[in-house]
């Protein structure tokens, strides 16, 4: 079980400051996760939500490939490449942590603006670190 640590400040936004993983548990590393279709071509060219809500239905599955859940994700960092969205985003995140975090605890994150992501039509791309008891599944591979 993660533990979430408080701070004496209030957070600037929806994230835990931080997040301790509990005994046992092992760690899952999530690459930068993007709007794309199962052929990798983009899904939401132009559309930051649609592409926001694809990145998370998208990251939720890479997690539960790996034996993990939103429930057990660690840290997110956040990739945009228009200021403009930050507003957008945490208003989209907002009721999809209410129903993701229904006890108020999410994962910490770090949000940054860059200039670009892997193709220019890609708005959003997030990334993360979870925990799992899981010990993997037949289709994976091991690597080193």
């Amino acid at each position: 079980m993660n533990r979430v640590v408080r701070t004496a400040g209030k957070t600037v936004g929806l994230y835990s400051p931080a997040v301790v993983t509990g005994p046992g548990a092992r760690m899952v590393h999530v690459s930068g996760v993007l709007s794309v279709d199962p052929e990798g071509g983009s899904v939401g060219a132009g559309d930051f939500e649609l592409q926001m809500r694809t990145v998370f239905r998208l990251l939720g599955e890479t997690l539960a490939a790996a034996g993990s859940s939103f429930g057990e994700l660690v840290k997110m960092t956040t990739y945009l490449v228009d200021p403009d969205h930050v507003t957008e985003f945490y208003r989209i995140r907002v009721p999809l942590f209410e129903e993701l975090y229904p006890k108020g605890n999410p994962p910490g994150n770090t949000l940054l603006v860059v200039a670009r992501l892997v193709r220019p039509e890609f708005l959003i791309e997030i990334e993360g670190v979870a925990t799992t008891t899981s010990e993997g599944s037949a289709g994976d591979e091991l690597v080193g």
